[in-house]
């Protein structure tokens, strides 16, 4: 009898035929595994090859960043040396050609443009008004692939209220300091001094009269009057000095005996600007006066164009002129004791105020005003009238003109552009980067 094997027994299968599937899977993970390794390595990359970009990009913005600094720096070094200029050689160096190029750590600058500004705004403190001429100036520095373009205004300031004022003129000099911005110049000083103390004593007058500096030139007293002789007098003194070069001088004035001072002054330039003559009137009320009752006060003048002298001894102390200056020395009580205008001539001619000042404790004070009208248009000359005394009027605030003493001036040669107070300066009032 065969006996029949257990059925545990007869379910078993060969050996080898269980491990093949074993050895399958096995396979499998081995290349899962292999897979997933080839993308981790390149996730990695990928992200090593983000993080460069992003490296790379960070560097390329730090350098642009870092060039365009250099090259802001740059032209704002351009717009210094447009300034320095300006400060040294005055309206005529308001132009691009007149500022080299530069370099500053690296980078380079150039001017792009420079052109004079008739009416640039600007405080009233520039000029006593709210416009002034002025020199606008565009500077470019660069540094690689970056540029940056700046941009300025500066205007050329001549304050009305300015001057020199103090207590001496005998044992300390009366000084002011003249910057011509061009080589020839005529520089007029109008000094107002108190003649007595103001407990009396004896009258003083003005003295010496020189102008000093790096260079040569001249300084003559065009006129030197009293309005009176009482404790209340003023004295009025006319300077006019020279200039042929470019640099720094000095009007230097003195007293015989230290009073109360104050003085200002105009600068007047142009190719050939010459001092032609001065006239006042020591022996009558012409240039001078002691009354004030009336608002308007009127004085006279010879004729320019035939009467006085010249320098060079011709006849006519203003002929040929294309300038006329008014000096006025005047005694006050108030701060706003001023002249509010002057006009000459039968046409009554306006003249401009250049500079006033007030005296410390506004006992008196001092005021330079001119006209310019070129000689194809007449000239001066026109102003005058023929053979009588030509009228000058004054307008007055306050007790302005109870004592004063002045004076005129003529000039030929004149750029109408240069006039100034002798108290002027180069004023920023924008400074902008362009976009």
């Amino acid at each position: 009898m065969t006996r029949r094997p257990p059925v545990h027994q007869a379910a078993r299968r060969p050996s080898g035929l269980t491990r093949r599937p074993l050895r399958r899977r096995s396979r499998q993970r081995g290349a899962f595994a292999i897979f997933a390794v080839l993308m981790l390595v390149i996730v990695v990359a990928v992200a090593l090859r983000f993080m460069l970009a992003v490296a790379e990009s960070n560097s390329s913005a730090t350098l642009s960043h870092l060039q365009g600094a250099k090259a802001l720096l740059a032209a704002d070094s351009g717009i210094e040396a447009l300034l320095a200029k300006l400060r040294k050689g005055g309206p005529l160096n308001c132009s691009a050609g007149q500022v080299p190029a530069g370099t500053l750590d690296g980078a380079s600058y150039a001017a792009l443009a420079a052109a004079t500004v008739s009416n640039m705004a600007v405080a009233k403190s520039c000029n006593g008004l709210l416009l002034a001429k002025g020199c606008r100036g565009q500077v470019q520095g660069a540094v690689g692939a970056s540029t940056r373009t700046v941009s300025v205004d500066i205007a050329y300031c001549s304050p009305t209220e300015a001057g020199v004022t103090g207590f001496g003129g005998y044992t300390t000099d009366i000084v002011q300091v003249i910057y011509p911005y061009q080589a020839n110049a005529v520089v007029f000083s109008n000094l107002a001094f108190r003649r007595k103390l103001d407990w009396g004593g004896p009258n003083t007058d003005a003295t010496s009269c020189r102008q000093t500096g790096t260079y040569s030139g001249t300084c003559a007293q065009g006129w030197s009057i009293q309005s009176s002789s009482g404790l209340n007098s003023v004295g009025g003194r006319g300077v006019i000095a020279t200039t042929t070069t470019v640099g720094n001088y000095a009007v230097t004035q003195n007293l015989a005996a230290d009073r109360n001072f104050v003085a200002t002054g105009a600068i007047f330039e142009g190719n050939g600007v010459s001092h032609l003559g001065s006239y006042a009137d020591e022996n009558s009320a012409s240039n001078k006066g002691t009354t004030g009752t009336s608002n308007i006060v009127m004085g006279q003048v010879q004729d320019g164009r035939t009467l006085g002298v010249a320098p060079d001894g011709s006849a006519g102390w203003c002929k040929g002129a294309d300038t006329l200056i008014f000096g006025f020395s005047a005694k006050s009580a108030m701060a706003d004791d001023t002249l509010t205008s002057v006009t000459f001539g039968a046409s009554n001619t306006a003249l401009r105020l250049l500079e006033r000042y007030p005296s410390t404790g506004y006992d008196m004070y001092s005021e330079v005003w001119y006209v310019h009208k070129p000689v194809a248009q007449g000239g001066i000359d026109s102003l005058f009238a023929t053979g009588v005394p030509t009228d000058f009027h004054l307008t007055k605030n306050g007790t302005t003109t109870d004592q004063w003493a002045a004076g005129f001036a003529c000039l030929k040669n004149v750029d109408p552009a240069t006039p100034r107070g002798l108290v002027s300066f180069m004023q920023v009032y924008n400074w902008w980067e362009a976009f």
